[in-house]
């Protein structure tokens, strides 16, 4: 009995000093000014500065976390606190202290976010050795963009992405969409047109952020990341439960017709052309253990609306642009000009992920999603056009001890478009777009200071069209297998170098090879100069190699068998700054094309031709600067500004992009606590256009036509948009705003084809958005029961 008494008193007193061996910590995170609690933070502790082998925990749906320390013979302990979107912190807390409450500052410069898309592997934006611009999805939908392809075009320098009557056309320093890849987390689309997808695919309301990398990317993305990838990152529920449902209503861009009725022959046309311009969406994420779920839904609609020229359409025949001439040429059309029909659409799309993670080892994705789109123009022929889109795929990463990981994905998107006859529920199917492609990688970091990536992927591309021949719909292929290796090594504090090549063979073109090299030296933690050399490589799409459509008679689009893929060798040097509240980067680069496929447009018989070719050679010189600056706690100014320089071919200018471009925005936001306002002025700058179209001219002094090109000159224009939102207990927020404040609408559209050039606006329009957080405000109204 006393060795029982003994042994119960043994046992307590090593329970009470494991006890007092332990120290805990109640930490509390918050959000500056609103003192909102911050969810899914990653709360680090560790008894050294280098935070090896620390403790960690997160924080809970009320921004809390508990962490049980071992007492150890020092003054304090060292903790990092950090979750997306806000600023980390770092410092030190005395052994005596067992509360901490941290207030998180936003972002606003977003250089601390991790990016994949410059080297597939996650790494800060300043620890990159390639410039990468990143735009946060929430900061989007703040400053009033009701999609993608306005955000872009305000936020990034150098690029337009102009809507115009068949859909929307991208460029980016001196490049159109054919060299611009577009992916979904990492994975590719197809159903592009000229290259440019449906870009209403993309849900703003879903998007965690967007990277972009500029220059030549094929070594790890392949021959359709010649000029920049934009790679969209989707958002990942971090919560229990997340619901947020939103809508948005702006003014009608023009009324085309009043209170039309059933009656009427043409009665589905003038109600579609007339369609209200609303949104609605609903995101639901959950995260329960090793489960998350994250559903994202957008309703989305706008009308259809004409552009006018005030002036009819006169052509300039230039000496410079043609020698044969005598003099200038300059001939005024006798009649107006036909206005411009931008079309309105309707359009939903769903999208499902599902994660699995059971441990640190594994993860497993699955995805889905679903988009369907109806495009209505201002032609009276009782059709318009559907568009259906279903994408899915998986994958898997194991982690195979400290060696290497393994990554596993399958990832499919197949495309159609339909033409609908607007009263007879009947429709044609005139585009059907498939892609496969499976991947392999194997990344490692085993190696001190390298981080390694080896992978292996093909690709199906199947296009069926009824513009291949005759107006029967065919079937054309293309099947690519491409093998990729980079090394990223880190030999100090100071330096990084990142070298890599891609391999690709395709039974059309045979066997093509792209190396790149990348280096970033950083004197001290502000400083940051990186130098890229970088091959890129396209191969000729099936439109261009296939495509002989005639559009009604307007004009041809004419593609060739005989094209060879193009290559162009890209070099850029960069410096970037970054202290406390200011950023600065300033890149140069020069590209170089050999047998560039251009797209030429030629007259023949009064008829224009779109004609795909390859050019000798092209080349682009360039610079672009990017400026944040938290002036003060309330204000921040973010500024771009594009400088492009295109060579000529024979004298003349082919390529229709802006030299100059420059957005500009400037943020005020003020905060209390359960109350925040933001507003946001933002302008998008796109100068003076200057290239030359092919025509035929009658030379009076020869009598005689001749084949000639006429210069077409379009004004700059500045686009200026205005935001106010305010957000009430971190629950519900509204925003009114002003697109295109000054209310500028083009005067000039341009003559002939070249009206695809020219901002697609008709002037300012007022909008208002309402967003809840669905689940917050539930819990709200049961602790108030």
């Amino acid at each position: 009995m006393q060795k029982k008494i003994i042994l119960l008193i043994l046992f307590c007193f090593a329970c009470s000093i494991n006890v007092l061996a332990e120290h805990k910590v109640k930490v509390t995170v918050v959000e500056k000014g609103t003192q909102h609690p911050l969810v899914g933070a990653l709360v680090s502790f560790s008894t050294n500065k280098e935070l090896t082998h620390a403790i960690k925990a997160v924080t809970d749906t009320d921004g809390k976390a508990l962490l049980i320390l071992e007492k150890e013979d020092i003054a304090h302990y060292f903790y990092k606190i950090s979750v997306t979107g806000y600023v980390p912190i770092t410092d030190i807390l005395p052994l005596a202290e067992k509360e901490l409450k941290v207030e998180m500052s936003e972002d606003v410069m977003y250089i601390n976010g991790a990016v994949v898309t410059g080297s597939r592997t996650e790494r800060p934006v300043k620890l990159s050795p390639i410039t990468t611009q990143v735009l946060g999805g929430k900061a989007l939908v703040d400053a009033g963009y009701s999609d993608l392809q306005h955000a872009l075009q305000q936020e990034t320098p150098g690029m337009n992405i102009q809507k115009v009557g068949f859909g929307n056309e991208i460029s980016m320093q001196g490049l159109d969409a054919r060299h611009v890849l577009f992916l979904q987390d990492g994975e590719r689309m197809t159903g592009d047109m000229a290259g440019n997808l449906d870009y209403e695919r993309f849900n703003l309301h879903a998007i965690d952020r967007v990277e972009i990398v500029k220059g030549a990317s094929s070594t790890l993305y392949g021959s359709r990341a010649s000029g920049a990838v934009i790679n969209l990152i989707s958002k990942k529920a971090t919560k229990p439960l997340d619901i947020q449902a939103g809508m948005r209503w702006a003014q009608r861009n023009e009324r085309n017709y009043k209170n039309p009725q059933p009656k009427d022959f043409l009665y589905m046309f003038e109600k579609n052309s007339d369609r209200p311009n609303l949104q609605a969406w609903v995101s639901a994420g959950m995260k329960q253990g090793a489960f998350t779920s994250q559903t994202d839904v957008l309703y989305s609609e706008s009308d259809a609306f004409y552009m006018y020229q005030s002036e009819h359409d006169k052509k300039v025949y230039t000496k410079e642009a043609n020698p044969f001439l005598p003099h200038d040429i300059t001939l005024t059309s006798v009649a107006e000009r036909s206005p411009m029909g931008i079309e309105g659409t309707e359009h939903i799309s769903v999208a499902q992920k599902f994660y699995y993670e059971p441990c640190d080892k594994l993860s497993v994705q699955m995805y889905g999603s679903m988009f369907f789109l109806n495009s209505y123009d201002l032609i009276q022929d009782m059709t318009f056009s559907q568009t259906r889109d279903f994408m899915a795929g998986m994958k898997a990463r194991y982690d195979v001890k400290d060696w290497f990981s393994v990554n596993l994905s399958l990832h499919g998107d197949f495309y159609d478009r339909f033409k609908r006859h607007e009263r007879i529920d009947e429709r044609t199917k005139v585009y059907k777009s498939r892609i496969l492609e499976p991947r392999l990688t194997l990344t490692s970091t085993y190696f001190a200071g390298h981080s390694m990536i080896f992978g292996v992927e093909h690709t199906t591309d199947d296009l069926t069209s009824d513009r291949f021949v005759n107006r029967k719909m065919t079937t054309r292929s293309l099947h690519e297998t491409e093998y990729f290796l980079q090394d990223e090594w880190t030999p100090n504090d100071h330096w990084m170098l990142s070298t890599g090549v891609r391999t690709n063979f395709s039974k059309a073109f045979g066997f093509m090879w792209m190396p790149k090299i990348a280096v970033k030296f950083s004197p001290d933690n502000h400083w940051a100069i990186r130098a890229n050399y970088s091959m890129g490589y396209r191969a000729p799409s099936i439109k261009e190699l296939f495509f002989n459509w005639d559009h009604l008679g307007m004009f041809q689009i004419k593609g060739s068998e005989d094209l060879k893929p193009e290559k162009n060798n890209y070099f850029s040097i960069g410096a970037e700054y970054s202290k406390d509240r200011f950023f600065i980067n300033v890149n140069a680069y020069g590209n170089f094309f050999r047998k560039k496929i251009e797209g030429i447009w030629h007259i023949y018989d009064m008829q224009y031709n779109f004609e795909y070719i390859n050019l000798n050679s092209q080349r682009m010189l360039g610079i672009e600067a990017l400026l944040k600056w938290r002036m003060t706690d309330n204000f921040t100014l973010n500024a771009t500004y594009s400088y492009v320089n295109v060579s000529k071919q024979n004298g003349i200018q082919v390529n229709t992009t802006s030299p100059h471009a420059a957005t500009g925005s400037l943020d005020y936001v003020f905060s209390r606590p359960n109350y925040r306002l933001k507003t946001i002025f933002s302008a998008s700058l796109m100068g003076k256009k200057k290239f030359d179209v092919q025509d035929r001219v009658w030379v009076e002094e020869h009598k005689k036509s001749y084949e000639a090109y006429f210069r077409c000159t379009l004004p700059a224009y500045v686009l200026c948009n205005l935001a106010v939102v305010q957000t009430f207990y971190n629950k519900v927020k509204v925003t009114l705003g002003v697109d295109n404040i000054f209310n500028h609408v083009p005067h000039t559209l341009g003559s002939g084809i070249t009206m695809f050039n020219v901002p697609a606006t008709c002037g300012a329009r007022g909008y208002m958005q309402l967003e809840f957080l669905v689940d917050d405000i539930v819990k709200s109204l049961k602790r108030k029961k």
